[in-house]
């Protein structure tokens, strides 16, 4: 019904938003504007997020693909998530950023979350249990093939995701490193709950923004950090190539 409401507004139907079975979604709006542009895919007018957060709709090879900007925190992204589900999609590949406190694991890396630490409030709504918080394996594995393929690194393993990352204490970052944790980001746990509630396909692939085992090493704006997260895009578009159904 909210949807419907949203698209009456526009003046237009879900049908009209052109919501493809699998999104592409990141909080670097910047990251979706450059798929969207390397697939020729455009913008949907109707899209009510727009034009904070647009919404592009291609094609790679066969596939239909939506690309959507993200709100920053697990309750946005995951409201967003829901009406896109909602509007027809099925699979939901997020391209976003997270913090190391692993020395393994430094600025550039990639993660391939497959478990959760969640210290958000979202994941609670859908899922009681921490241990029912799990990415859908074929996206994982065709994850996993595209990063060999295009040579990027990237570890699978746990991670932790809070609402709070002013409260990311040292204590707790040591302890977490010492449980093998990879990192940090304030959405992962939310959109698994999210996906294994609605029955509908979630992985994310998060990139190395900062570094958090020592003293605070960001990345924000540099080189290094564009260029991984460039890598990072082409791994998630040929992820896409070679889905099916």
């Amino acid at each position: 019904m909210a949807v419907e409401y949203q698209a009456s507004q526009r003046e237009a139907s879900i049908e009209q938003l052109g919501v493809a079975p699998i999104v592409v979604g990141s909080w670097d709006l910047g990251a979706v504007k450059s798929m969207a542009e390397t697939t020729g895919a455009i913008d949907s007018p109707s899209w009510w997020w727009a034009p904070r957060f647009p919404l592009y709709n291609g094609k790679i090879g066969t596939h239909n693909v939506s690309f959507a900007s993200f709100p920053l925190g697990a309750p946005a992204t995951v409201l967003v998530m829901e009406e896109l589900i909602a509007c027809g999609a099925r699979a939901f590949l997020g391209l976003g950023l997270a913090g190391s406190i692993q020395p393994e694991a430094p600025i550039g890396t990639c993660f391939i979350p497959t478990s959760c630490i969640r210290e958000e409030g979202t994941s609670p709504h859908y899922l009681a249990s921490d241990d029912g918080i799990r990415p859908a394996q074929r996206l994982v594995r065709a994850l996993e093939k595209a990063r060999v393929k295009k040579g990027v690194v990237a570890y699978t393993g746990p991670i932790w995701t809070t609402d709070a990352p002013y409260r990311e204490m040292v204590t707790t970052i040591e302890n977490y490193r010492l449980r093998d944790v990879l990192g940090v980001d304030m959405e992962t746990s939310a959109m698994y709950a999210l996906g294994v509630y609605r029955n509908v396909e979630v992985c994310n692939f998060l990139v190395v923004s900062d570094e958090l085992w020592r003293d605070w090493r960001p990345a924000f704006g540099r080189p290094e950090l564009k260029e991984a997260l460039k890598k990072a895009e082409e791994v998630v578009l040929e992820t896409v190539g070679t889905l099916r159904g």
